[in-house]
């Protein structure tokens, strides 16, 4: 029987509603326009396509009847549903992940989503609060969505936790990932206790922590705990949990253009895909530095923008994210392993990484002055090479 500490109620953006009486109104997310829940049906924006292609938006947005002909949002919601990159192929062939256990430490979720309520088998909450939020159904359904995930049939287990906390005197919040660290473990703990063929093999945190941030030691040994008993934690700390460092980057695709395509999707430029990591001030320098000390590692290339998720307002709610930098890479990478552990049940981290990196497409990445070899990831022919004797 499924195990829910509580269910977090729908959000509430219902405020955002209110017509907009011009474009230049509307909200911003960083340079992008964020117009989730949005009126714009009074607004002539047959001359914005570029603002609309880069925008995001749900499937509770209002537009005018009058559209840029580029721009057709309901076509672009349903086209990046799909994972891409040949997954719904490999999901016609059975391999969907069924049979492995997937976990994610994330905000609140709501529960009952059409796209993946019906495996979510468990959940828990440490230093979590308040309504369902977006992240955590946009991280859900990128890993094992039934029909945006990477691995549909997975089963879910879920504990809600923030990486911060939140200083009432001051009217701020402070990064600490001891939550998540204590999070991480109670996963730990109840692995130990499930069947073998039910144990979690991978868990999923779009966060990442420096040196300069409480939890960062805990974090990091409960990791290398994880690591050890057979756990496969994806994070944007991964560079630094394994000896040789495993590495990715984001690729960028627009959304009107097709998720299958190898050919619609580039890297993203180093400070743009560095500034989306969106953890706390000190994780870039901080990065940089391991990466200096690393020998010249390769990039696995990830997607992370475009895509399609669960929203948390109701069970058939979606929102189209433009770019969801490390936080829909992280999700992606833990549901490609829960591939590989369907396909090959003894796969190690160490076996995967290296074996996406060999089957991956080449394209260089740069940063600054310097190149880095890059591999765009090949779920088909990595999966192919893992079923491999």
């Amino acid at each position: 029987m499924p195990f829910f500490v509580r269910a977090p109620r729908p959000a509430d953006w219902s405020w955002l509603g209110k017509p907009l009486p011009s474009f230049d109104r509307a909200r911003k997310w960083g340079p992008l326009y964020d117009l989730r829940h949005a009126d714009l049906s009074q607004i002539d924006l047959r001359d914005r396509s570029r603002e609309l292609l880069g925008s995001f938006f749900d499937t509770r947005t209002k537009w005018p009847l009058d559209l840029p002909p580029e721009f057709d949002p309901a076509k672009i919601l349903e086209a990046n549903r799909n994972p891409g990159l040949g997954l719904r192929a490999l999901h016609g062939r059975g391999i969907t992940g069924r049979g492995v256990s997937a976990a994610i430490i994330d905000t609140p979720l709501l529960l009952d989503h059409n796209e993946y309520g019906d495996r979510l088998v468990f959940y828990d909450e440490i230093n979590a609060w308040g309504d369902a939020n977006f992240h955590g159904g946009l991280v859900t359904s990128i890993l094992a969505g039934d029909t945006c995930g990477v691995a549909p049939e997975a089963r879910i287990y879920y504990i809600g936790s923030h990486n911060y906390r939140i200083m009432p005197r001051k009217k701020t919040m402070v990064p600490d990932v001891r939550a998540h660290a204590k999070a991480l473990e109670e996963l730990l703990d109840l692995n130990a206790r499930l069947p073998r063929e039910r144990r979690i093999r991978v868990v999923s945190i779009s966060a990442g922590w420096s040196p300069a941030i409480p939890g960062f030691r805990t974090m990091n040994r409960t990791v290398r705990k994880a690591l050890e008993a057979g756990v496969f934690v994806v994070s944007a700390n991964t560079f630094d949990a394994f000896e040789r460092g495993l590495w990715f980057w984001g690729l960028d695709r627009s959304g009107p253009s097709s998720p299958d395509d190898t050919s619609a999707y580039r890297a993203l430029p180093w400070q743009e895909w560095i500034s989306e990591v969106a953890v706390e001030e000190n994780f870039p320098k901080f990065y940089e530095r391991r990466l200096e000390r690393s020998k010249p590692p390769e990039f696995l290339l990830v997607p992370e923008g475009s895509k399609t998720v669960a929203h948390p307002h109701g069970r058939t709610d979606y929102g189209f994210y433009r770019r969801g930098g490390w936080s829909s890479v992280c999700p992606y990478i833990a549901g490609l392993y829960a591939l590989a552990c369907q396909v090959r049940p003894d796969v190690t981290p160490e076996t995967f990484w290296k074996a996406a990196l060999a089957t991956g497409d080449p394209a260089s990445v740069a940063r600054g002055i310097k190149t880095y070899v890059g591999r765009i990831v090949d779920p088909g022919r990595l999966l192919e090479s893992l079923r491999r004797p």
